[in-house]
């Protein structure tokens, strides 16, 4: 009910705002894009990583049975697109120390960073990850290192709007546009590794990442299925059904609704990328860029939009929107190549656990090898552990 939902809590935000200086999105030095795709403009080796320091950073919760080889871990610089234009990005890449790491290429995609929080944001971006004080934490420790320790390439993107793309609006779950610099990413390891002819790939994220990893194999199978074959992703606590998200926040029909922030952000994002309306026809507070379509101080999500938006949205009549939305669902209507892998606590709080079990059951009425992986009882942050232990045990068959 909507008494029982509590208002996201802005008070940590005005005083990141106000306390953290911003990091420049300026770079002299930084290479300028090219137009070929993927190209590698720029490598820095930031780490070499023994066994037992791979061991120590990735904790005792992840099976070490699975952990075979030292790794290397370089800051790569890559040209990829953003609306259409050539742009430099960057990303995280971990490669494994042995002559026999050749299962296939991995792209890992994390989850979300609050653009709000710039110095933060920055500092967990997956190429900066390196340059934290502690090295212990985090997705890069829990999922990226031990993929790659278990004899994976795997890159790690850090999305467009951070990083040196911090001038950008980042795309967050509208994945038409955020695939961009994911599968970009996928061909900038290729090239490094001067790979020819068609690989095989394995994809994994969680939450934002979890969706970037679904939609991308789905992405893969029909426009770049000449350069890569996906053996199988991984997926945990995705928002796969985008146009059900939405709608199930404003009927409140599962009893969790995520955080007020995330749904006005990602209304933003859609209308941003996708259907271009002045966002005075939408919200009911003033709407400018991302950052302010996360910052309302009018209560509820539901007193954040327009009555007549909801209702377009509710009864079906927003017809346009609502194409724009089930565009950006992935849940349904193809058939997997490869296997997927389903991950979700049941109480999740922040990505309803609806999203995988509307995309276990669609994609496996599509005719798909779909695993799912349901976590009684756990919300969006225990899960992790669970999901990268199951990840590396299903991929070691």
């Amino acid at each position: 009910m909507r008494k029982g939902i509590h208002r996201y809590n802005y008070i940590g935000v005005i005083l990141a705002l106000s306390t953290l200086l911003l990091i420049s999105c300026s770079d002299k030095n930084r290479p300028e894009p090219t137009d070929m795709r993927g190209e590698v403009l720029d490598t820095e080796l930031v780490k070499e990583l023994s066994l037992a320091q791979v061991r120590k950073i990735a904790t005792d919760s992840i099976d070490s049975t699975y952990l075979h080889y030292p790794i290397q871990c370089y800051r790569v610089t890559y040209s990829s697109i953003y609306e259409g234009e050539p742009i430099t990005t960057t990303a995280l890449m971990l490669l494994p120390k042995c002559d026999t790491a050749d299962k296939a290429l991995c792209v890992y995609m994390h989850g979300t960073n609050w653009p709000i929080e710039k110095h933060s944001a920055q500092q967990n971006m997956p190429s900066n990850y390196f340059n934290r004080s502690s090295h212990s934490g985090g997705e890069v420790a829990t999922c990226g290192i031990p993929l790659a320790s278990s004899g994976l390439a795997v890159i790690m993107p850090d999305y467009i709007g951070y990083g040196p793309t911090a001038d950008k609006e980042h795309p967050f779950i509208y994945y038409p546009e955020l695939k961009n610099a994911n599968i970009d990413a996928l061909r900038a390891l290729r090239n490094y590794l001067k790979l020819k002819g068609k690989q095989d790939v394995r994809l994994a994220g969680w939450s934002q990442g979890g969706g970037a990893a679904l939609s991308l194999h789905y992405y893969i199978q029909t426009d770049y299925s000449s350069e890569f074959n996906v053996l199988s992703s991984s997926c945990l606590s995705g928002p796969y059904n985008y146009a059900g998200l939405l709608e199930g926040v404003l009927r409140d029909s599962t009893g969790l609704v995520p955080p007020t922030a995330l749904c006005t952000w990602s209304v933003y994002v859609l209308n941003r990328f996708a259907v271009h309306r002045n966002p005075d026809q939408i919200y009911t507070f003033t709407v400018t860029d991302q950052v302010s379509a996360m910052m309302n101080f009018v209560g509820t999500v539901w007193d954040c939009f327009r009555p007549y938006f909801t209702t377009g949205l509710l009864t079906g009549a927003d017809t346009e929107w609502i194409r724009a939305s089930e565009k950006n669902s992935f849940h349904k209507g193809w058939k997997p190549t490869g296997k997927v892998y389903l991950h979700h606590g049941t109480k999740d709080p922040i990505v309803p656990y609806f999203n995988t079990a509307d995309a276990y059951k669609g994609l496996k009425d599509a005719g798909g090898d779909i695993t799912l992986y349901a976590y009684e009882g756990k919300n969006h942050f225990n899960v992790t552990f669970s999901f990268i232990n199951h990840t590396l045990e299903d991929w070691e068959r």
